[in-house]
């Protein structure tokens, strides 16, 4: 259902022109960035839905109003407005919960988002058109939007029983999956930092609760609980990207756009999680 309501959603916004009426407070920002408008307003609605936003740049790109560059690298600036708003709420969670070591794994991945973030938007600004969308004026090119429009919806339509079998391989093989990464873990993390890990596959509330435990009980030091609580949450990153993100990908967005927009996203995801993995890693080396 989440499929469908955030195409329709992002349907609507083209179609009426909402992007235009949220991207004119922003005008002169796109300008001197020039960076797509459409990605801005994608952008502006992702802090409220993410999936909205993608469904707006896909709508678009079916349109050929942006560029396949737009599509890929628009979609994936949405992730940190979205994030900032989660993270508003769950860091303080985090630091009720863990104290400076629930304070210190926020902070990490907020700044993780932050530099992916700048990252996405500088090869957005780099590959990406950067042009304003062009006005439907006259009747060949309504009657050209319209059919594109058509499209769109067939296209999301005719996707979603491949969306809904890839939604359901995700949670069927998934666990199996995790299971054998923390088998093969068992060899390089130590029973309590092992318990964290695990943790992490259920909530993030589990494995700070977990980290906690172990650090008061000092089983843990507190940059081997942040290494813990960092490597269970890289963990989750298949998951995370086949369930939330791919799965949803796929019902909206054509092969061209889908095979290098899931090639970026989870090769920026992985890239920055290994950096912020290995400097906590040099940190629980050096306190050791």
């Amino acid at each position: 259902m989440s499929l469908i309501a955030g195409a329709l959603a992002g349907e609507l916004m083209v179609r009426y022109r909402v992007t235009d009426r949220v991207f004119r407070p922003v005008e002169r920002l796109v300008r001197r960035l020039k960076v797509n408008p459409q990605a801005i307003s994608a952008m502006t609605v992702s802090v409220a839905s993410p999936r909205v936003g993608a469904a707006m740049l896909a709508s678009a790109h079916s349109r050929g109003e942006i560029t396949q560059e737009d599509a890929v690298f628009g979609t994936l600036c949405l992730a940190f407005p979205a994030y900032v708003k989660r993270w508003l709420v769950t860091a303080p969670m985090a630091a009720a919960l863990a104290g400076p070591l629930g304070v210190l794994y926020s902070s990490v991945l907020i700044f993780r988002s932050a530099a992916r973030f700048l990252l996405c938007l500088h090869l957005l600004r780099r590959r990406g058109s950067g042009g304003s969308s062009p006005a439907v004026d006259d009747p060949a090119e309504g009657r050209t939007a319209t059919a594109s429009e058509g499209r769109f919806l067939r296209q999301g339509l005719r996707s979603l029983p491949l969306a809904w079998i890839f939604f359901g391989v995700t949670y069927w093989a998934m666990p199996a999956v995790e299971a054998w990464a923390l088998d093969n873990l068992r060899w390089l993390v130590s029973p309590s930092g092992l318990t964290v890990v695990t943790s992490a596959l259920a909530h993030s509330t589990a494995s700070l609760a977990s980290a906690k435990g172990a650090l008061e009980a000092g089983s843990l030091s507190l940059p081997g609980a942040l290494l813990a609580l960092l490597m269970g949450n890289a963990l989750g990153t298949f998951t995370r990207v086949l369930r939330q993100n791919v799965g949803y990908w796929v019902g909206i967005f054509p092969g061209e756009v889908l095979r290098p927009l899931g090639i970026w996203h989870l090769g920026t995801l992985l890239l920055f999680e290994a950096l912020s993995i290995g400097l906590v890693l040099l940190w629980w080396g050096w306190s050791r």
